[in-house]
């Protein structure tokens, strides 16, 4: 009876110190937990200032109307890279053209009522895009794209997905939905083999945006001034081989190839923009992390924390 007991007592030991294991393990656990966050609510602080600090930089270097190409060659060339071993700062800043293609907002007739040349060139654009790629339905695509831009409807309610008409299309996630949506309804993943982005920016545009007349793609080149696109490539991309020298701009270039009288300056910029979308990557208790943003003539716009990377 006693050996009975003993084992009893033992058994109910043996349980509680299995409870108390039990219970400090998820401590632990919890605890890794919170130190986790509040690493990253600490690295989220660090990069709203490090955004803080670049867009005043930004400012600085790049002050409204007074576009400088040759420093915008440069930033665009070579990413801006800080270290600083004593401190341990690490940062990599990499920033691009923000108005290199036409802002698809200009696809909505009602925004551009008032300089129909600009519905004229998206318009153009997709077009020819729906011709060039091998779509199954081109006309449903197209139909799609414009229903979530303006006020289209469409003849049948298959379509489930509807974006906030006031806004419109204003970012690259929305329009990958309209992808996503055709792609489901009929079986086409063509769609996603398509650079949209030389085509198209998705970002929300004021009625003074213009597209980079220094930085504008190729293929919107191309289309809008119906020029093949592998001549667009030999003269345009590889003129500005040197990162101290300003870029040809497109005036200049349509001047050189005697069609001067086709830029229209309602479309593109007569020089480079201070317009740029920004990814910078920074280092922050052996961990690296990101965040983006663009900037357009003093203004940052759409910060986004990327977390961890």
């Amino acid at each position: 009876m006693d050996k009975t007991k003993r084992g009893i007592a033992l058994f109910i030991t043996l349980l509680i110190i299995a409870s108390i294991l039990s219970i400090v393990a998820v401590s632990f656990s919890y605890l890794e937990k919170v130190q986790r966050d509040a690493s990253k609510v600490s690295a989220i602080i660090q990069g709203d200032i490090l955004y803080k600090d670049t867009t005043e930089i930004l400012r600085r270097i790049f002050p409204k109307g007074k576009a400088d190409g040759k420093k915008l060659n440069m930033l665009y060339t070579l990413p801006l890279m800080i270290s600083e071993p004593k401190s341990g700062l690490n940062i990599n800043l990499k920033c691009e053209p923000l108005l290199r293609a036409v802002p698809i907002k200009w696809l909505d007739e009602n925004f551009t009522k008032q300089i129909p040349q600009r519905f004229e060139l998206a318009k153009k654009v997709l077009s020819s895009i729906l011709e060039k790629f091998d779509i199954k339905e081109p006309n449903r695509l197209e139909e799609l794209i414009l229903s979530n831009i303006t006020d289209i409807e469409l003849e049948d309610r298959e379509y489930s997905y509807r974006l906030d008409r006031a806004k419109g299309i204003v970012s690259k996630e929305q329009f990958y939905k309209i992808l996503l949506e055709y792609r489901l309804q009929y079986d086409d993943d063509t769609v996603f083999k398509i650079a949209w982005d030389r085509y198209f920016v998705f970002v929300d545009v004021t009625e003074k945006a213009l597209i980079d007349g220094a930085y504008v793609t190729p293929e919107v080149i191309s289309i809008a001034f119906d020029i093949p696109l592998e001549s667009v490539k030999d003269d345009w991309v590889e003129r500005s081989s040197n990162i101290d020298e300003e870029k040809i701009t497109l005036k200049k270039f349509l001047t050189e190839n005697d069609m001067a009288e086709n830029f229209d300056k309602k479309l593109f910029s007569d020089s480079g923009l201070n317009a740029m979308h920004c990814e910078e990557r920074f280092a922050y208790r052996e961990n690296f992390y990101s965040f983006s943003f663009d900037y357009s003539n003093e203004r940052s716009l759409n910060f986004e924390f990327n977390g961890e990377i």
